[in-house]
């Protein structure tokens, strides 16, 4: 029975004299997302380089309780990865026997259905008063298994069945048998609040999940044009937030009808241009969200030459009417890329609904696809009281905090 779960992180350790700041962050959000998960009476500690998970009383996780906590860490931006471990005073002959006494019991159970299995032992001490080196401590243990059961335990350093894991602290040593990847990058919130474009499609929760791996925390901004596009719209990217909601403190989704902004470009503009004066409609909208709630930058799906609103020229006519920092995290991938990533973020299912976003509202069948800038602000001054139409969609913004 496992007693505590060891979690490792790889860019925290790049950290300098701050580094305990993006420790105290992941400690906070371990905490955090295991409780949305309904998991209690954790104590989460850090240890030289290591967060350590245990039960209160220091009692024994159960299965459930390690499968369930294990797919909680497999969300935490930060953890590198994690390991249910079994813990030894770190005494050389208590440290061997336990590593490959469990390992024994471990490979027993498995060449019950198998001629011979493979396996390994991996050891290393941050603690240099250990009597035994590193690679004398791997060659003990893996003595010790095959003494037991011969040439049916076979050593595979590359792709073994079971692999051993030693680690030799100064007060404790660690054994554990599985490894699992946490999702890497730093912690979600130590690099402050952006406002993210979230669409229905598949581009966005993509980078929204990157800006969350980059320490970010996400609040989210849609657009809709009911009655010209159905509230199930609205739903579909509810639920979208709500999924990436499980990988941060949860943020807050803002929800603003532009199809009246959208009303006087058409009656009022050349079509060409629609796109391009639509993005840029929400991109003022979106600064003055980043304004209102002191959000430090925009973030958006946007990859470059993808649509037509995304060429290079087109992006930069759109980025003019905005002071405030973007961020286009998937700008250089392809859609087989993002694909990928959706897939495994669990977003790509319900970005594939088919229901139509405030985007494809009065298309135009030719798109611009170099506006050029005064083109784009001749066609801005023809649309009638534009300010009090944005003051409008921004004071009709309707707000979701519990997704």
């Amino acid at each position: 029975m496992y007693g505590s779960i060891v979690c490792r992180y790889h860019e925290i350790a790049t950290k300098g004299l701050n580094r305990a700041m993006f420790e105290e962050r992941l400690l906070a959000n371990i905490r955090l997302l295991a409780s949305c998960d309904g998991i209690e009476d954790l104590v989460v500690q850090r240890m030289r380089g290591r967060i350590f998970i245990r039960k209160k009383k220091n009692a024994s996780f159960t299965e459930e309780e390690l499968e369930k906590i294990g797919k909680t860490l497999s969300r935490v931006y930060g953890i590198e990865s994690f390991s249910p471990v079994l813990e030894t005073e770190p005494e050389p002959e208590k440290v061997i026997s336990l590593a490959a006494d469990c390992a024994s019991e471990l490979i027993g159970k498995l060449l019950e259905k198998r001629e011979s299995i493979s396996f390994r032992s991996r050891a290393r001490r941050s603690d240099k008063s250990f009597p035994l080196h590193s690679k004398d401590l791997e060659i003990e243990i893996a003595g010790r298994i095959w003494e037991k059961f011969g040439d049916r335990a076979r050593i595979d350093l590359t792709s073994p069945d079971v692999s051993v894991g030693v680690e030799v602290r100064d007060k404790i040593a660690l054994v554990y048998y599985e490894t699992f990847k946490g999702p890497g990058g730093l912690p979600s919130g130590c690099n402050g609040n952006v406002l993210a474009l979230l669409s229905g499609g598949i581009d966005s929760p993509v980078a929204c999940s990157m800006a969350m791996k980059r320490g970010c925390n996400v609040d989210f901004l849609t657009f809709h044009s009911y009655p010209y596009t159905p509230m199930e719209s609205l739903e579909k990217v509810k639920r979208i937030a709500s999924h990436l909601n499980l990988f941060q403190k949860k943020g807050r989704l803002f929800a603003c009808n532009l199809s009246e902004i959208q009303k006087l470009i058409r009656d009022n503009c050349n079509p060409r241009f629609r796109t391009v004066l639509y993005r840029r409609m929400m991109f003022r909208i979106a600064e003055m969200v980043c304004r209102r709630y002191k959000l430090g930058a925009i973030v958006t799906g946007e990859a470059v030459g993808q649509v037509a609103s995304q060429t290079l020229v087109n992006m930069s006519v759109i980025n003019d009417v905005t002071s405030m920092l973007v961020l286009r995290p998937v700008c250089g991938m392809d859609k087989l890329e993002t694909i990928a990533r959706a897939e495994k973020l669990g977003t790509y299912e319900l970005s594939i609904e088919d229901l139509p976003d405030s985007c494809t509202v009065f298309a135009p069948d030719s798109p611009a696809v170099a506006a050029k800038y005064f083109l784009v602000e001749a066609e801005e001054k023809k649309i009638p009281d534009m300010g009090s139409a944005l003051e409008e969609a921004f004071r009709g913004i309707e707000r979701f905090d519990d997704l």
